[in-house]
């Protein structure tokens, strides 16, 4: 699955031919991404990544989450998707993850809108979710920037690393995103 964002940036279904592409990026950009993600001590070798893609291969396939691989003019630049889809309840979570080159490029937050678009009209959910380390606030502005309502902040619901973090909880419903696309 290939969805066009613009002339310069899509996203393609994660599968096993991005596995080398996704390690090296991964390594690349690894204290950078650090600061916020702490699943980069469980992704430390090749061997990792692939079982990452194949772990997100077999959730796609069992409807469970979509991961994509973004790509700018062809290079892998980053991760994004739903983490979670509750299809029954018509909801999903959605996560992400760019390079420290294109952060702040616009890039995440066109594959956020793209990822709405997928969300609310191709899989018919209801409530897309976003969570945010609290003090992220580079990851925070990409919410804020579409219109999500704050929800809640969950106390210190993640270790990361050293000490516990804050989340921030953003949703939007079906019902405001058509709005938003109307006006």
């Amino acid at each position: 699955m290939k969805l066009q964002i613009d002339n310069d940036i899509h996203i393609e279904l994660l599968v096993p031919a991005f596995a080398e592409r996704l390690y090296g990026l991964t390594n690349k950009n690894r204290a950078y991404l650090k600061k916020w993600l702490s699943w980069l001590d469980l992704v430390k070798t090749f061997e990792d990544t692939e079982t990452f893609i194949e772990t997100a291969v077999h959730q796609h396939n069992n409807n469970q989450a979509t991961t994509f691989a973004i790509l700018h003019r062809g290079d892998l630049v980053g991760v994004a998707g739903f983490n979670y889809i509750d299809y029954q309840h018509k909801w999903g979570a959605i996560g992400y993850w760019l390079c420290a080159y294109y952060t702040g490029s616009g890039v995440m937050t066109k594959v956020v809108q793209k990822l709405l678009e997928y969300g609310f009209v191709e899989a018919s959910l209801n409530k897309i979710e976003i969570r945010c380390a609290d003090k992220n606030y580079k990851s925070r502005a990409i919410p804020e920037r579409l219109g999500f309502s704050y929800e809640a902040t969950l106390r210190q619901c993640e270790w990361l690393y050293d000490q516990h973090v804050d989340h921030a909880i953003y949703s939007m419903l079906a019902s405001e995103y058509q709005v938003s696309k109307i006006s």
